[in-house]
């Protein structure tokens, strides 16, 4: 049998164990999955150096703002540039551009607008807000959606978040189309009043930041989110969670029949709230880092069974003007950091180091999140007829990430200066190389929008 690319010398992991092997390519789908190439005829053929090779990752959580203020800030093109330097081969687009993506018209828009500007593939989620209860059903059914993002706390003066009455009813709009959710889960009003309570002290340091998103906030909201779920039926991933407790009340949820899953990013098992003292507010995030022993329990549930399902970035960049306006007062500064290429050497070096495994790996940044959100088989997996997304890692590389190693179009990373050991070196989408050794080698325009399977 004739294919168009042979991918050979690898050792091919999947969530289940790994082996020396090759894979064929033949219009942009994987043809086949072996030990050797016995029986077909590639025209290209392509050495992996024996080096580890993993589906494509998905990350489910990026905030471009594109369309948007693009002038200074991320656009589809620098976006998807990062995403391939970090071996993801389809990004989830959040909702909450411009226009926000609240009815089936702002989806087809952004949809069309997208077209033409990625290097790797994307598709996009829906929001559900305060004033978007009419148009919910229509967005579910009507579109390619592959999930609806839900804030139960104040995001922007444009984002309406959801009060108890609207997020239930919600949620049963997702429970009767057998949708799924995205849930932002800290108690607005422990929010407001901690901060309140923290500026009339006059404090504005990033420590005070943290301080006004406590731990609790988190937990108690997830705990309401799994009390509406277990009523109504539906079904949600908790996004960003950075508390083990959190984590601990998911998992124990699910055994009980709930279905919800925990989302959790390579920033919460990086940073801890000693390091606002240090890089200020480049770590103003939420929910924000706590102390060194949840950062090392996040690790160690990481490593087992069901605790956490997917890996995300939450990439959120602002320019230097925004986020670094006034060293002096975190309160003016916006949410968010980049982290579309952290995952990967996050990840990898959680496995150089022991704490989880390559299996791990692809079990939490693609194949998990390929079922929960409509991509499986076409995304996620290495398997005849799947979508030829993957990427090939070195296991051995060891170097610190620098500016230069940045494709986003956000100049400055917390990560800046951290060094990792396993890093992509290669990343292919639909069959075709797109990254390699360092450098963006695909063309533009070539991604395209992948919608949940219905």
């Amino acid at each position: 049998m004739k294919i168009d690319k042979l991918y050979t010398n690898a050792v091919i992991v999947s969530t289940t164990g790994r082996f020396a092997g090759c894979i064929g390519v033949k219009d942009g789908k994987i043809a086949f999955v072996g030990a050797d190439a016995e029986g077909y005829e590639a025209a290209e053929v392509i050495d992996c150096g024996g080096k580890f090779l993993l589906p494509g990752f998905i990350d489910a959580h990026i905030h471009p703002s594109d369309p948007g203020p693009t002038n200074n800030r991320e656009d589809m093109e620098h976006l998807t540039q990062s995403m391939a330097a970090g071996g993801i081969t389809t990004g989830l687009m959040m909702p909450f551009q411009t226009p926000i993506i609240k009815d089936v018209e702002a989806y087809e828009y952004t949809k069309n607008y997208f077209e033409g500007k990625g290097y790797v593939d994307y598709g996009i989620h829906g929001g559900a807000i305060a004033t978007n209860l009419d148009e919910a059903d229509d967005l579910w059914r009507k579109t390619g959606a592959t999930a609806m993002k839900a804030f139960m706390c104040f995001s922007t003066t444009d984002c309406p978040f959801l009060e108890d009455d609207t997020f239930y009813a919600h949620l049963e709009i997702l429970a009767k189309n057998g949708g799924i959710a995205m849930i932002h889960c800290e108690n607005d009003k422990i929010l407001k009043k901690r901060e309140i309570e923290l500026k009339a002290e006059g404090k504005c340091d990033g420590r005070a930041y943290n301080a006004s998103h406590p731990d609790y906030a988190e937990v108690e909201a997830i705990q309401r989110a799994i009390l509406f779920l277990k009523q109504t039926g539906a079904a949600a991933v908790i996004v960003h969670v950075s508390t083990a407790e959190g984590l601990r009340l998911i998992k124990k949820a699910r055994e009980e029949g709930v279905k919800v899953w925990a989302e959790t990013c390579p920033h919460y098992l990086t940073f801890v709230v000693e390091d606002y003292d240090r890089l200020g507010a480049a770590l103003k995030q939420s929910p924000p880092f706590h102390e060194e022993p949840n950062r090392l329990e996040m690790w160690d549930l990481l490593g087992k069974d069901g605790y956490v399902s997917t890996m995300s970035s939450d990439h959120c960049p602002f320019t230097e003007e925004e986020k670094f306006a006034d060293p002096n007062n975190i309160w003016i500064v916006p949410n968010g950091i980049p982290g579309v290429q952290a995952i990967a050497p996050v990840m990898l070096n959680g496995v150089a180091e022991g704490k989880i495994t390559l299996e791990k790996v692809v079990e939490v940044t693609s194949f998990n999140a390929s079922k929960l959100y409509g991509l499986y088989p076409k995304k996620g997996v290495l398997q005849p007829g799947s979508d030829a997304d993957f990427v090939v890692v070195d296991m051995d590389l060891k170097k610190e990430f620098k500016k230069e190693d940045n494709f986003s179009k956000c100049p400055w990373s917390p990560f800046f200066g951290y060094t990792f050991q396993g890093w992509p070196v290669m990343t292919v989408c639909r069959g075709e190389i797109v990254f390699k050794d360092g450098k963006i080698v695909g063309k533009q325009g070539y991604g395209k929008y992948v919608a949940r399977e219905k």
